[in-house]
């Protein structure tokens, strides 16, 4: 582990943690931090050896806090981040990660140093705050609460899903059951009595909690979300919790609406960094990043990055499953940058894996699906006779 190779930083032992508490008041409307220096969330904390920079991993992403005077520290982090953080994550199944920092700019060269190399992409996230006043519980039969009664329910279509995102934040089961609680919405179908939304504590950090939210495909659009978003917020009311947190991305539009939908007022919108723990799954990604854009957070289009990205893995034939959106983005992004041939040699391929047209249906909405794209595919067809 490189953790133990540092140099110009240590681990610290849990009981070492609150050294770096002080570290991180930039991020304290982050209360994953708060419950890791407790003890209370599962984390690690790295300090400098001056004790005045800090990196700090909860299940909520990677933290850094401090000064920004410590280059040869955030060298090594970022070989720390590159050879154990996010392999790690990667064994243990976790497919993406988010990096959360101070947003005053003097972070930018930093960030720089942190993350060379790893191929991060910026996009927002959006903290929202609950206080619990004029709250009016749920009126609805089929909200339950997500209790170790539920959690034996093993008939429970969905009953998986709600226990694995437990164990992605909490400890244990049980100490989800001692400390944790939400609310999930059942009603009977085919398969059986099946969860359909849930709402429930990703932590519990003294009086306060962090809310996670999941509604079924199928039933998004009907409230149901709204009803255990309630039922969730009024058994935190119940246990005397002073404050309640709901973090989404800045692009979730439907997260929000939810969350101001119940009473939840915004706290802070930031930038973010972000990307996938697989490094060929995540110039794929990057691919997708770039060809969009992110213009609230500063991220333009940028066809010939987003050309590259998806080389780097389609080269080494990693492509989903031989999705043949990926090519044809690919061919698409290369014409435009200038570079004829290899958009011809990704068209081809965009063809021999079923590309039909960007009218055929995909399985996700990252298409390059512009004025011109009818056009660019009419030229490179030529080109294939």
């Amino acid at each position: 582990m490189f953790a133990q190779k540092m140099v110009q930083g240590t681990e610290l032992t849990t009981d070492c943690f609150y050294s770096a508490t002080n570290l991180f008041e930039a991020l304290k409307h982050h209360v994953s931090i708060k419950g890791v220096i407790a003890g209370i969330i599962p984390g690690r904390v790295f300090l400098s050896n001056d004790a005045r920079s800090a990196l700090l991993t909860s299940p909520q992403g990677i933290f850094l806090g401090g000064s920004v005077d410590n280059p040869l520290f955030f060298e090594e982090v970022n070989t720390l981040i590159k050879e154990e953080l996010l392999p790690q994550l990667a064994a243990d199944e976790q497919l993406d990660y988010v990096l959360f920092y101070p947003t005053d700019e003097k972070w930018d060269d930093i960030l720089d140093i942190v993350m060379k190399d790893v191929f991060p992409m910026r996009s927002g996230r959006m903290i929202f705050t609950h206080h619990l006043q004029d709250l009016s519980p749920p009126l609805d039969d089929h909200i339950v609460p997500i209790d170790s009664t539920l959690l034996k329910r093993k008939e429970l279509v969905g009953l998986e899903d709600v226990i694995d995102e437990i164990e992605e934040n909490w400890p244990s089961i049980e100490a989800y059951e001692n400390k944790g609680f939400g609310c999930a919405a059942i009603q009977d179908t085919d398969e059986g009595p099946t969860i359909i939304s849930w709402c429930m504590t990703d932590w519990v950090v003294e009086d306060e909690c962090e809310l996670g939210i999941e509604t079924d495909e199928d039933y998004q659009g009907n409230g149901w979300a709204r009803k255990t978003a309630l039922g969730t917020l009024s058994l935190a009311k119940q246990r005397g919790m002073k404050r309640v947190g709901w973090q989404c991305w800045s692009n979730n539009i439907g997260s929000q609406r939810t969350a101001l939908s119940v009473g939840f007022e915004l706290l802070a919108d930031f930038p973010v960094l972000f990307g996938w723990n697989l490094p060929l799954n995540n110039f794929l990604v990057n691919g997708n990043h770039y060809m969009r854009g992110d213009l609230k957070y500063g991220v333009e289009k940028d066809y010939a990055r987003a050309a590259w990205s998806y080389a780097q893995a389609l080269d080494k034939g990693w492509d989903w499953n031989g999705d043949p959106a990926l090519y044809w983005n690919a061919a698409c992004l290369f014409y435009l940058s200038g570079e004829e041939d290899r958009a011809k040699h990704y068209y081809k391929k965009a063809i021999e894996h079923g590309w039909v047209s960007i009218h055929h249906p995909h399985d996700h909405d990252f298409v390059y699906r512009e004025q011109d794209s009818e056009q660019i595919a009419r030229i490179l067809a030529e080109s294939l006779k």
